[in-house]
């Protein structure tokens, strides 16, 4: 097959929505088909302009380089000034991706039926009410989560298949025994509010008294906007070794969002030995269960958060325990898995 994959942007810092894109454009170039990732850049008239010049001047502010972040073998990137600019005749399937690109690859299919699907990562309805219109629109519709599917067939729009990410098992992997490592914790600091960065700046401040010796490093594809406590280590866009080595350096993970399609960074630290203290944010539930293999707490309670993970780096038996188990849950997903599922599913969309 020829397959079109849209992204609302170009992509240059990371992004768990986009990497995964990317990693079943690999699997499927790997199965032989020919695989195109579009991005406008909407960067067209004296607004766009204007829009460009900023942009490349925080990149360059941030260290960002103005090229594709991801680009494995086979798989084509192509920038377009506009959405308008969308060729999909050529392509057998055409692949949305977010709210902002089904409009646009509704209008650009016109009334061609075959090939149009759906991709659903998450419930973008916190960035605008107007996401939930385009779970209306005449597509195939998929999700990478049961909850988020629950959600959309509550809505009156069923998805064809649930195909839940993954991690390269590989690159992720436990090299440093869970029970012996010292008193670090990592999170993931996001700037936007529906990831928590006000409960991850409030649970590691109220860690601190707890367990003075804790150590703590937060990860981030930009500079942080939010006052960090002094004594937090920022790595900024590391790559996949480092992160991997961060990852089994630490004892405890902190999810700190408020609502996740999926969470793929506890993912990756709890197949790398991390025990995971996490937020109900929904997504991390598709992979690890409460009391076996992560310890939960509501949305926002930085003291829940605190507190467990303060019991859990003092008693490092139950970490352990809790750790191994977060391997063994998540071991149960491979990408060759979901990459093989969304395959059947283009094919049955044409």
């Amino acid at each position: 097959m020829r397959i079109l994959f849209v992204l609302p942007a170009p992509v240059r810092v990371p992004s768990g929505g986009a990497s995964v894109v990317y990693q079943h454009a690999k699997g499927l170039v790997e199965r032989g088909h020919e695989v195109t990732v579009v991005a406008p850049n909407r960067m067209n008239g004296l607004p766009g302009v204007a829009r460009a010049a900023a942009q490349r001047l925080r990149n360059r502010w941030h260290g960002v380089a103005e090229r594709p972040l991801w680009a494995p073998e086979g798989v084509r990137t192509v920038e377009v000034a506009s959405p308008k600019g969308l060729n999909i005749d050529s392509y057998e399937s055409v692949i949305a991706t977010g709210h902002q690109t089904a409009p646009w690859v509704h209008r650009a299919m016109g009334e061609r039926v075959s090939g149009r699907v759906y991709f659903i990562q998450g419930d973008e309805r916190y960035q605008t009410p107007l996401a939930e219109a385009t779970w209306d629109l005449p597509f195939t519709r998929i999700s990478i989560s049961h909850w988020l599917a629950d959600v959309l067939a509550e809505h009156g729009a069923p998805v064809a298949a649930v195909i839940p990410n993954a991690v390269d098992r590989e690159t992720f992997t436990c090299t440093n025994p869970p029970e012996g490592r010292e008193p670090r914790v990592i999170a993931l600091y996001h700037r936007l509010p529906v990831k928590g960065p006000d409960t991850l700046i409030d649970a590691l401040t109220r860690l601190k008294p707890l367990v003075p010796e804790v150590q703590a490093t937060v990860i981030t594809a930009r500079p942080p906007q939010h006052r960090l406590p002094s004594w937090v280590s920022v790595r900024i866009r590391p790559d996949a070794d480092s992160l991997v080595e961060l990852y089994n350096r630490a004892a405890v993970c902190l999810h700190t969002s408020r609502l996740e399609g999926w969470g793929l960074v506890p993912m990756e630290a709890a197949a790398c030995g991390c025990a995971v203290v996490a937020t109900a944010s929904r997504g991390v539930s598709e992979y690890l269960a409460d009391g076996r293999s992560m310890l939960q707490v509501n949305v926002g309670d930085a003291n829940g958060l605190a507190t467990h993970t303060a019991r859990l780096l003092a008693h490092p038996e139950e970490r352990a325990h809790l750790a191994q188990a977060g391997i063994e849950d998540v071991s149960r997903f491979s990408w060759e898995s979901s990459t093989s599922r969304l395959e059947s599913v283009l094919k049955a969309a044409l």
